[in-house]
């Protein structure tokens, strides 16, 4: 074994923009690879090439994104839950049949995808509309 240190990380980024410094990312004896290299833990900017705040906004984004899925879940799971206690709750209900079938099975066998796509739509506009809001507040930056 050696007593070598190992070489430092770096993050290589593919762009047209030659790197700044790229002898003190290398060790000697070795290429630079093709693309920018920024030694791990320098200042970088974000992919979009955004500064601190297009980051902190990128944060906010996915914090009210998250926010809104689990609102979404919740709000889901509170109306099928609501549904099944409710045909459940309705005996008359068995009574009640459609070419043969009971109306409580074809309730549970049809009657939910229609939840399913009003969710699914409300989630889709509101979703679109948290992003909005965020190209936005970067833009205005």
């Amino acid at each position: 074994m050696s007593t070598e240190e190992p070489p430092p990380r770096v993050v290589v980024r593919s762009t047209d923009e030659p790197a700044a410094d790229l002898d003190a990312a290398t060790h000697p004896g070795e290429r630079a690879p093709s693309g920018s290299v920024t030694p791990l833990g320098a200042e970088t900017s974000g992919p979009d090439g955004g500064s601190e705040p297009a980051a902190v906004y990128a944060r906010s984004l996915a914090r009210a994104q998250l926010r809104l899925a689990l609102a979404c879940v919740v709000s889901f799971l509170a109306v099928v839950a609501l549904l099944t206690v409710t045909m459940s709750a309705v005996p008359t209900l068995g009574d009640v049949h459609l070419l043969g079938v009971p109306l409580p099975w074809l309730l549970h066998a049809y009657g939910f995808y229609p939840v399913i796509a009003a969710f699914a739509l409300v989630f889709a506009l509101a979703a679109a509309r948290n992003e909005r809001r965020f190209r936005a507040l970067v833009e205005d930056e």
